[in-house]
């Protein structure tokens, strides 16, 4: 079936005879009239009832019109798809990130993004750190936000380091702090992060001083815990970017600690094919968010995680 052929019909069913049809198209009659017939032949059934000077549809051929109206109304929607993607406003964007950033710091990241380009597509999921490099190796999605802390094929990367701090309510005695020291936690109520590298360097640091903090809640998620320090339950000792978009809130307040105590994740790339240049955007925006809001970032060198080396 030729879009010739389709173009010949679409014709005479609007113009509604062969001769006008032929004259739209700038074809002879006879041309109309062969691609007519070459179409049915392929379909295997009239289009068409002739009635005196006029051809009026036949049931088949009305059925079939509407579906050929469809295809054309889709070619025709290829030009402004085209002058989109020449005015850069339009395209897809697939991220997967961990659940720590997806909460909040990302969709501010994804907004800003699409206020410059308004009819960019986007698929923005959240997945646990491991599912997030599945679909990175997978080829599948354009950028990831993880933990990694294994050698990797098919994925590219970049370390972002920062510090974690800490987040109070407001009228926790700890508030009128500058900067919050280790010893300033003992007998308080540390909501602790479960399976978490930056628990278990609290852990070190507390078994190291002596010192003991009112165990009374744990959780998996950072949101969580910023959820509670709101709610006035306990202090937490989180990333930047859940505390930065938590201290928003006139409940909680904010303080850097007095000890170094990095923060780190890896932004990643599908490693078989070239950086999508709305990924290199979305991360431009990222860490010039990052720096609106005085999170000191690092970045790293691009890296092949087939090389991974840990710290």
């Amino acid at each position: 079936m030729k879009l010739a052929q389709l173009n010949a019909f679409k014709a005479v069913v609007e113009c509604q005879t062969v001769t006008a049809a032929a004259t739209r198209l700038n074809l002879s009659q006879p041309a109309v009239s062969r691609l007519l017939a070459a179409l049915e032949e392929r379909l295997g059934f009239k289009l068409f009832i002739r009635k005196g000077n006029r051809l009026e549809l036949s049931d088949e051929g009305e059925a079939f019109y509407l579906e050929v109206a469809k295809v054309f109304d889709a070619v025709s929607g290829l030009d402004h798809a085209a002058n989109s993607i020449r005015s850069h406003h339009f395209g897809s964007l697939n991220i997967a990130a961990m659940p720590l950033l997806s909460n909040a710091f990302l969709p501010r990241i994804l907004a800003k993004l699409l206020t410059n380009a308004p009819q960019l597509k986007v698929g923005f999921k959240t997945y646990r750190s491991e599912e997030v490099i599945r679909r990175i190796q997978s080829q599948t999605t354009d950028i990831g936000f993880a933990f990694v802390d294994e050698s990797l094929a098919g994925v590219k990367a970049q370390r972002v380091e920062s510090e974690c701090v800490c987040l109070l309510p407001a009228d926790s005695p700890l508030a009128s702090l500058a900067v919050v020291d280790i010893t300033d936690l003992a007998g308080h109520i540390l909501i602790r992060h479960e399976k978490d590298v930056t628990q278990r360097r609290i852990d070190a640091l507390l078994r190291r001083y002596d010192l003991a903090t009112r165990e009374q809640i744990e959780v998996s998620l950072a949101s969580t815990a910023a959820a509670l320090v709101r709610e006035g339950v306990g202090i937490a000792i989180t990333d930047p970017f859940t505390a930065y978009m938590e201290d928003e809130h006139p409940q909680v307040v904010m303080r850097p600690l007095a000890f170094s105590l990095p923060f780190e994740f890896d932004i990643l790339y599908p490693a078989l094919k070239p950086i999508h240049r709305h990924a290199e955007q979305f991360v431009e925006q990222f860490m010039l968010q990052a720096d609106q809001m005085d999170i000191r970032l690092k970045i790293g060198p691009m890296r092949d995680l087939n090389e991974y080396h840990p710290g």
